[in-house]
């Protein structure tokens, strides 16, 4: 509906109804013939090249949709590349139960109880939750914790102490700042730590074009 501007449900319609939606033209008219992908398709592009990341969002359908998921990445091989995460905690027990050496992780916006007792082996959340403490319990349980979704390019440079910033964010920036990052000595990467404490952003704008 939000890019396409038709109100199916997914669940409802079969293949056909949604490949026929026009998922380019809200871009431009020189993407109006972009369509659905399919898994099968999506995992086929990124085989080799890319780790999919699928977050599983049910709305109702948990218990056909993980085991579904999980049969198209077996069917493409490609279950190595494959982290699933989803927001429903409880998820989390029965995706263990049907693939126990798969990658899962939960999704979340905020905390509610102990997520570091689940048995997710990451954590995906937003970014006021990656606190030093939160991190460092979670790394205790053997926990990765990614961090959505950063987009400031000063966080992205000088994370606080125990926080590992870039994992999720917008693309380009991102980009940018790793290659910046890179080519910083360790001298100049501790000087713009202390900079950014100090509350300084403009520093680490990616360049605009001139």
């Amino acid at each position: 509906m939000k890019i396409g501007g038709g109100p199916a449900k997914i669940w409802e319609a079969t293949a056909a109804e949604l490949r026929a939606v026009d998922i380019g033209s809200h871009k431009g008219p020189q993407f109006s013939g972009e369509r659905v992908a399919t898994l099968a398709e999506a995992l086929a592009v990124c085989k080799g090249k890319a780790r999919v990341d699928v977050e599983l969002k049910s709305y109702g359908h948990d218990q056909t949709a993980p085991g579904a998921v999980m049969r198209s990445f077996e069917a493409a091989g490609s279950r190595t590349d494959l982290h699933l995460h989803v927001a429903r905690p409880h998820m989390i027990a029965r995706l263990k139960r049907l693939r126990p050496s798969w990658r899962c992780g939960v999704l979340a916006a905020k905390a509610k109880g102990d997520l570091t007792s689940l048995q997710a082996d990451f954590l995906a959340v937003e970014a006021r939750m990656a606190t030093g403490p939160f991190i460092r319990r979670a790394h205790r349980a053997g926990q990765d914790v990614y961090v959505w979704t950063m987009n400031d390019p000063a966080w992205m440079l000088a994370p606080e102490p125990g926080r590992r910033r870039l994992d999720h964010g917008q693309a380009e920036p991102a980009r940018t700042v790793v290659a910046r990052r890179a080519a910083m000595s360790d001298a100049q990467r501790f000087g713009l730590a202390a900079l950014v404490r100090l509350g300084a952003h403009e520093i680490c704008s990616t360049p605009r074009a001139t």
